[in-house]
């Protein structure tokens, strides 16, 4: 169907006193642009201000009407045309909406016999195609036999990329996990070295704490031997020869009889000599022990260096 239009008399052009307006107008406007007003001449100044817009609204009026004028039969058809476009508008939709319903069925198609030749490709087990799509694969201009050996290149690349990963010196088993989250080589690369430092530096924090605590306890037993030096300096400062330590200030006789206790038989007792390097409390404590136990002793005399 084809659009028909009859013989149409297009307006001719519309004649009137052009150049003699636009001369008058030009008049006007040279003229006034010589006149100086003054602060007494402002009524003067509005009522030419007035005229000039009556004059231009008279000519814009006369635009307006013929405009319309001329319009009307265009209008029309205007209005006539977009009605049919409506109509056909309609028939378009119902089209429309089948195209798609059979562009969609077409699609889930080409897309079952695509997920069906990956099912049927070798790639890593945790590979899945929705890792590998490509939504340009479900165009109707691109053919299975491209989006076939497209597949094959992407789990090849994917093996590939996993073969430079397991080479790894470290982290190639965090690289590899990475790269199957993101399938990209560079990232899962730069991941393993990420975690390859993040190691060296725990391990020289762990070296200088071991450090510092072999440093701490080096530490501490040199301060531990120099309070065992001190006390030791301090005992010999302290100390008393033995013979002139007088175990016998005691009330008691330094050659008391040992009394035994009532109904024991008397145990064997000998005599026995010994020294021993003893502070003054230490001897005190000592002549102490004696008498509580009953033990019998007296002073010796003997010479001893001591140092």
């Amino acid at each position: 169907m084809e659009l028909k239009i009859e013989q149409v008399a297009i307006p001719e052009k519309i004649a009137f006193n052009y150049e003699e307006l636009k001369q008058w107008a030009a008049d006007i406007a040279e003229e006034y642009k010589s006149i100086a007003y003054t602060g007494g001449q402002l009524n003067e100044m509005k009522k030419d201000r007035a005229d000039l817009n009556r004059g231009k609204k008279a000519l814009n009026d006369e635009r307006i009407r013929r405009e319309k004028e001329y319009m009307k039969p265009f209008d029309e058809f205007k209005k006539q045309i977009n009605e049919v476009i409506s109509i056909i508008d309609s028939a378009a939709v119902l089209i429309d909406r089948q195209v798609k319903e059979c562009e969609e069925e077409l699609r889930k198609e080409k897309k079952g016999k695509i997920s069906e030749y990956f099912s049927s490709s070798s790639y890593p087990e945790w590979l899945t195609l929705s890792m590998i799509w490509d939504d340009k694969w479900l165009n109707a201009s691109v053919s299975m036999k491209s989006i076939q050996a497209e597949i094959d290149s992407r789990i090849t690349a994917v093996e590939s990329d996993l073969a430079t990963l397991s080479e790894l010196p470290e982290f190639a088993f965090e690289a590899i996990e990475t790269y199957k989250t993101t399938l990209d080589l560079n990232k899962s690369i730069a991941e393993g070295h990420r975690l390859s430092e993040m190691q060296k530096r725990k391990a020289e924090q762990e070296r200088i704490k071991a450090e510092q605590e072999r440093l701490r306890q080096e530490q501490e037993k040199a301060r531990q031997e120099e309070l065992v030096k001190a006390d030791e300096t301090k005992r010999r400062k302290e100390f008393v020869p033995p013979a002139a330590i007088d175990l016998f200030t005691n009330e008691e006789s330094s050659n008391r009889s040992i009394q035994t206790a009532e109904n024991l038989p008397e145990p064997v007792k000998q005599w026995v000599a010994f020294s021993a390097l003893l502070s003054v409390e230490d001897a005190r404590e000592l002549a102490g022990f004696f008498r509580n136990r009953n033990i019998e002793f007296k002073k010796i005399n003997f010479k001893e260096d001591v140092k």
